[in-house]
């Protein structure tokens, strides 16, 4: 972890700013040697019980319903 900043007008939520060490890609995503070709890379984002992709919302996890 590189930074912590809880903001005073806000104090219950912190923003954190992190470094990655590592990092594990399918060969078929590499573009050269260092770096993610995006147009291969499709990511699957999980926020707040709900799935994403790079468009509109995939489905729900089933804590969703409740």
């Amino acid at each position: 972890m590189k930074h912590i900043r809880i903001p005073e007008d806000s104090p219950h939520f912190a923003i954190v700013e992190t470094q990655s060490t590592q990092v594990h890609v399918h060969k078929e995503l590499v573009a050269g040697e260092h770096h993610i070709h995006p147009a291969s890379w499709n990511p699957l984002i999980y926020n707040f019980r709900h799935y994403f992709g790079l468009s509109a919302e995939l489905g729900k996890s089933y804590r969703s319903e409740k």
